[in-house]
């Protein structure tokens, strides 16, 4: 079966839940018409049908029909954002999406003062004092890198296999606005500051004064990332 296919059926769903076709709790039509209403085929319907079940957008009950789960249940993504984008509420979704990765950050670091060995601090070094050549040379892509890189050696020193994986999804969404702040020198200054701040506190193993300056750190990068959308007149993200 063609994944692309697939894929159009599936932003035909979420289409619908945009413009309040399939509203939650209420049953989406019956298959055939369900098929017809997207104009595929039944087994490409039930795939679609397949993939929103497993991301928390439907939610298929025999004998009864196939319903719009809450937004609240949704569990990718990628489905929540589509969603967003086309509803015109991509600076909320960014918002809320620092608003998870600064709780996800701030309790990293916090771990990771404690946790953090000397090779940690030796990738975390290597990453501030890059950065900071790669900003006098006004290379972006290569800041975003190692601005990530930075934050990763920090996830990898708390020993928990699990921070880093739920960190990359929110990330990775927010990389256009990241993009975007970066070319500003004032906040490529600051980015230097507070991450030779927070690395002073891991190797100090002060784990509350590196939750508090992450906490600072991120609070910037929320207003960094304001500053640029308005400098950009409210440009949609690449990535929503």
């Amino acid at each position: 079966m063609a994944n692309d296919l697939v894929e159009r059926a599936v932003e035909g769903v979420l289409d619908a839940v945009v413009d309040r076709t399939f509203v939650e709790e209420e049953p989406l039509p019956a298959e055939a018409e369900l098929a017809r209403f997207l104009r595929v085929s039944r087994p490409t319907m039930r795939e679609a049908v397949r993939n929103l079940s497993m991301g928390g957008v439907l939610n298929v009950v025999h004998g009864r029909g196939t319903f719009l789960l809450p937004r609240f249940r949704w569990r990718e993504l990628r489905y929540l954002l589509y969603v967003a984008a086309h509803e015109g509420r991509v600076q909320e979704v960014e918002l809320d999406l620092l608003g998870v990765e600064e709780m996800l950050e701030v309790g990293a670091v916090r771990l990771a003062a404690v946790q953090r060995s000397e090779e940690d601090l030796q990738e975390m070094r290597r990453c501030v004092e890059e950065y900071r050549i790669a900003a006098k040379a006004d290379d972006i892509q290569a800041l975003i890198g190692l601005d990530h890189a930075f934050h990763d050696a920090i996830l990898a020193a708390t020993g928990n296999q699990f921070v880093a994986s739920t960190m990359h999804p929110f990330r990775d969404a927010l990389l256009g606005t990241r993009f975007r702040a970066s070319e500003s020198e004032e906040v490529r200054a600051m980015v230097v500051s507070h991450h030779l701040q927070i690395l002073q506190a891991i190797e100090a193993q002060d784990a509350e004064g590196a939750a508090r300056l992450m906490h600072e750190h991120m609070a910037q990068t929320r207003r960094d990332i304001l500053t640029a959308r308005e400098r950009r007149g409210g440009e949609l993200s690449e990535n929503l």
